[in-house]
């Protein structure tokens, strides 16, 4: 394939509803939130779709080697906000000898997001496929977790501004001053070259390391805090600032 073969695509999402894309590695028993899907929620949820629109066989031998090397990019919403919120979670328990199987429930504290305006998700793929990955965008209904529900508002042949996105902290290090931007871990696949059967294991196979986590900056800012741990996050608009001497450099 050569560059002049590739088109960006635009997806944007509204999320209708608060959300919680747990940050890797985070503790199930207080879980922290995405802004946004990472790359590998992105990837995932393009094989998830396309097998259901397109068939398992034409996903793993077409669409697959284009999803797993793809270029992506986020752009969070416009604002977004942080609360921690105490849920009930449930572990199912195994049986013994004196009882039978069971749900345990205990407090778990999780954080959720309230967003305003749209994600969008940005991937480049191969022009020749570019209608059949738009069916793709325009079918995800949520990310990650079911309850986080999305809708695809529209697909457009967008090309990204990268100071817009999340972008992988040691991209940054050399070029761009932190201005207290926010800073989590995301899931990628390893490389380029993992393989279906890393991504979707046979359920007699022993699970693949196919996914390695970053350290990505979001192009957001804190703009209010309240007690309870409650914040409010806005993001940067066009080419973020380079002479910043006086503000902070680090990331919340």
């Amino acid at each position: 394939m050569n560059r002049h073969s590739m088109i960006w695509l635009a997806a944007d999402y509204h999320l209708p509803a608060t959300y919680s894309l747990r940050v890797p590695m985070s503790s199930m028993q207080s879980a922290r939130a995405m802004p946004a899907p990472g790359p590998a929620t992105v990837r995932l949820a393009l094989i998830r779709n396309a097998i259901e629109l397109f068939g398992l066989d034409h996903t793993r031998d077409e669409l697959f080697p284009v999803i797993r090397s793809a270029q992506i990019r986020v752009r969070p919403p416009e604002r977004v906000a942080f609360t921690t919120q105490l849920v009930r979670g449930y572990k199912a328990s195994a049986a013994t000898s004196a009882r039978r199987d069971r749900l345990e429930e205990s407090p778990i504290y999780r954080e959720y997001v309230h967003a305003k305006g749209a994600v969008t998700v940005f991937v480049q793929v191969p022009d020749r496929h570019a209608d059949t990955f738009s069916e793709t965008l325009r079918a995800i209904g949520y990310w990650g977790r079911a309850d986080s529900l999305a809708y695809c508002v529209a697909v457009t042949d967008t090309v990204p501004r990268e100071s817009e996105c999340a972008t992988p902290l040691s991209h940054l290090m050399a070029s761009l001053p932190l201005r207290r931007f926010f800073c989590c871990l995301l899931s990628e696949f390893r490389d380029g070259q993992v393989t279906w059967n890393e991504i979707v294991p046979d359920l007699d196979k022993e699970e693949a390391d196919a996914l390695r986590a970053d350290l990505y900056v979001w192009p957001m800012v804190v703009v209010e805090q309240h007690r309870g741990g409650t914040q409010l996050f806005r993001r940067l608009l066009g080419e973020p600032e380079t002479t910043a001497a006086t503000e902070q450099k680090d990331c919340v």
